[in-house]
């Protein structure tokens, strides 16, 4: 990642950072394959650091097992009960 001071990326910046949709990565906390983003009070999703390595090595499929990593350089990248953030 580009910026190691920040201390929480948007949704749209994980999303790029790991090669996939937001709607995926939407669809993927709602399932339970990632855990939940912190919120802000207006409901916007924050990611850490440590949230974005962690979708990256998840497994996405019990079955295959494959990582969000692989799973994007197959598909070609597209494809809420939250902590909140101070303002």
């Amino acid at each position: 990642m580009k910026a190691y001071w920040r201390t929480t990326y948007r949704i749209s910046e994980t999303a790029r950072e790991l090669g996939i949709s937001i709607e995926w990565l939407r669809k993927g906390e709602a399932r339970g394959l990632f855990a939940s983003a912190l919120r802000d009070r207006k409901g916007h999703r924050y990611y850490t650091v440590g949230h974005i390595e962690s979708m990256r090595n998840r497994p996405t499929s019990r079955r295959t097992e494959e990582s969000v990593r692989e799973s994007t350089e197959v598909s070609g990248g597209e494809s809420d009960a939250s902590e909140t953030v101070g303002e």
